[in-house]
């Protein structure tokens, strides 16, 4: 069995402007859409942003409470670009959860969200 994750698959409210923050903040391109599916090609996997209630009868989960206890992580190759790239999604008008710092284990990160609170860690892993 593969050992590595090839694609994520996010519920999203608003499929356009999800798309829209993904495709002009990140530069993400797409690779496959309809009306109520975007897929995303990132160099190694697929994101998937699926229309919230196509995804609840897709796979029967449903977050009734609203959280999204989860965060993606992107990978950069050093601490500068960890910098780098938090100061152009902030001067992008993106939501700044966590400014970069030195974290607990080694690393360095800060954190993100779209617009409808989807968490992505920026992060430096020196033992990657």
């Amino acid at each position: 069995m593969q050992s590595h994750v090839t694609a994520i698959t996010l519920a999203v409210k608003d499929l356009a402007a999800i798309k829209a923050f993904y495709t002009g903040k990140f530069g993400w391109q797409t690779l496959a859409e309809n009306e109520k599916v975007v897929m995303l090609k990132l160099d190694n996997l697929v994101l998937t942003l699926c229309n919230e209630l196509l995804f609840a009868q897709y796979t029967n989960i449903s977050n009734n409470a609203g959280s999204k206890p989860f965060y993606l992580t992107i990978n950069l190759a050093s601490k500068a670009k960890v910098d780098e790239r938090i100061t152009q999604l902030k001067q992008e008008g993106v939501q700044i959860m966590k400014m970069p710092a030195e974290t607990f284990w080694g690393g360095y990160s800060g954190f993100i969200a779209d617009p409808e609170g989807n968490c992505w860690e920026m992060c430096y892993n020196p033992y990657a």
